[in-house]
């Protein structure tokens, strides 16, 4: 055997480990290099669950693991992200499972996948963009060296499409080429990271050549768009320089930024440090506080739609509102509007009466179901719960879906509204990563019609390629008990298709189009009842 080939054996071997487990997901048993993935020692491990080392992300998934270890099944190669739970730090892993013929356990083969990306952690996120500024913050002030942060803001992508006839493949090289080129220039060739749809983020050394960077960009853009009709190339740079800032203030700052230029354009960075983007956050979280109350006393929170489609017929299944204030002279989006309650437990509950209040007299909405994202909280609140009741008896044939955040805070087992509320009429909404892993007889009883995935799931297309399978096996085994998976965050049209493939699974995302105030704009049919 060749020097390459142990290396190779050797290398697989590190990365795989077995459990052994019971039908609940008890560990009887570890092999292999378990403690190295899972932060305990092989010893240790035994009689944890196999659940308390999934990330979040995953949690709902692994009840594929159970269900499948209580009726002896073979599992077919499904992918799970686990945490060390040492360190915190999140693997992806190809998991294989089957019943041991001598003994009552199930035995799980874990191959850690390098390729995997784990969503939260992906710089091509805001959040996770912002973590990698974080860290090479960080190994800045210990190699005490100058860095800083430019947003590149290349133009309307998605118009370049329908304006040049550009086919997907061809978008996606002319995309390659824009990023290998950023990520070049980015610090140690990784620190680079797309915050939305031509817009990125990426670190480097204050001497970088900024100037020559910009005008190959442009000569890029030039050779597909000559006429500027939809790409034009904007820049600006922020210093990183952060030895008096505290932590936290660090992190608001650089979300603050990332969110400005990600949502308003580059033309709203307009901030040269780290303490000018913080102190413009508090500046403007006062001023919005204001307008939100304002809005709340004056009653004018309105909503746009965003469609949850049914992917396998190409329709319209329910819509989401996404609320908003639209004044004269100004206005607050829905994800803004969460963020300024998301510590202001009364405050979100009065946003939460308003919506719920909205969408129940919405004279637009009978012919459809309509989701509200409220707060778990404020279903503790006997007045809401009043509130929804007493319009539901007026108005029975209202279709609404309450998607509830929260319940990392309030598990869903507390919460005795839930079971109040379905029965009244109203369909339930919870996050997958909220349920967490559940067997087959847990399935049964659990307070919801929908349950809805985190984005991580579809976001990168050759992670949800080798996924599918999974991920139709979960649609298939709730559909069983009458509960609908919401897959968010769809991006790209091959993400759709692969998803139309799975019969009954339900989509979200910027792919079925932007936020619509008037049903009439929706790009796809609303389903029939």
């Amino acid at each position: 055997m060749s020097g390459q080939e142990d290396h190779t054996d050797s290398d697989a071997e590190r990365r795989t480990f077995q459990a052994y487990i019971d039908e609940s997901g008890r560990i009887s048993m570890a092999r292999g290099n378990a403690d190295r993935w899972l932060g305990s020692s092989l010893e240790d491990l035994e009689g944890h669950s196999i659940v308390e080392y999934a990330a979040e992300e995953s949690q709902f998934a692994v009840s594929e693991i159970l269900v499948h270890a209580a009726l002896r099944e073979f599992m077919p190669p499904s992918i799970f992200f686990m945490r060390d739970g040492r360190t915190g730090s999140v693997s992806g892993f190809e998991v294989t499972g089957k019943p041991q013929n001598f003994n009552d356990l199930y035995r799980l083969n874990f191959v850690q996948d390098p390729r995997m990306e784990y969503g939260p952690q992906s710089k091509n996120s805001r959040t996770g963009f912002v973590g990698a500024v974080q860290r090479a913050i960080n190994s800045a002030a210990q190699e005490e060296t100058d860095i800083d942060m430019t947003f590149v803001d290349i133009g309307d992508v998605g118009r370049l499409g329908s304006l040049s006839g550009m086919d997907a493949e061809g978008m996606r090289r002319f995309t390659d080429r824009i990023e290998s080129r950023l990520k070049a220039e980015s610090l140690g060739g990784d620190s680079l990271g797309r915050v939305d749809r031509g817009k990125y983020g990426l670190v480097h050394n204050r001497d970088a050549d900024l100037s020559s960077l910009r005008t190959e960009i442009e000569s890029y853009v030039k050779d597909i768009d000559p006429e500027g009709m939809a790409l034009a190339i904007g820049t600006s740079t922020v210093a990183l320089d952060a030895e008096t800032m505290e932590t936290d203030a660090i992190r608001t700052a650089l979300e603050h930024a990332v969110d400005q230029f990600a949502d308003t354009g580059i033309d709203s960075v307009i901030f040269d440090t780290l303490a000018d983007s913080q102190a413009s956050y508090l500046d403007l979280r006062e001023t919005r506080m204001t307008l939100l109350n304002r809005c709340l006393a004056d009653d004018v929170l309105t909503c746009a739609f965003v469609p949850v489609c049914n992917i396998a017929n190409w329709t319209v299944h329910h819509l989401i509102a996404e609320f908003r204030a639209n004044l004269d002279d100004d206005g607050l989006g829905a994800a803004e509007i969460l963020k300024l309650t998301n510590d202001d437990v009364d405050l979100r509950t009065q946003v939460d009466i308003a919506q719920c209040r909205y969408i129940l007299t919405h004279p637009d909405v009978d012919s459809i179901s309509v989701a509200v994202n409220v707060a778990i909280h404020s279903l503790l609140d006997i007045n809401v719960i009043g509130m929804l009741l007493d319009f539901r008896s007026r108005a029975p044939q209202r279709r609404v879906v309450l998607r509830l955040s929260g319940l990392d805070q309030i598990p869903w087992e507390k919460v005795q509204a839930l079971n109040i509320l379905r029965r009244a009429g109203f369909s339930i909404a919870l996050y997958g990563k909220d349920v967490g892993a559940v067997t087959a007889e847990k399935l049964k009883s659990l307070p919801a019609d929908y349950i809805m995935l985190d984005p991580s799931f579809v976001t990168n297309l050759d992670q949800l390629k080798r996924g599918l399978g999974m991920l139709a096996g979960m649609v298939n085994r709730c559909a069983e008990h009458d509960i609908s998976i919401v897959f968010d965050g769809v991006l790209e049209s091959a993400a759709a298709r692969m998803l139309s493939k799975i019969d009954g699974a339900l989509c979200s995302g910027p792919y079925f189009g932007d936020p619509v105030e008037s049903l009439e704009d929706l790009k796809l049919p609303i389903q029939t009842q």
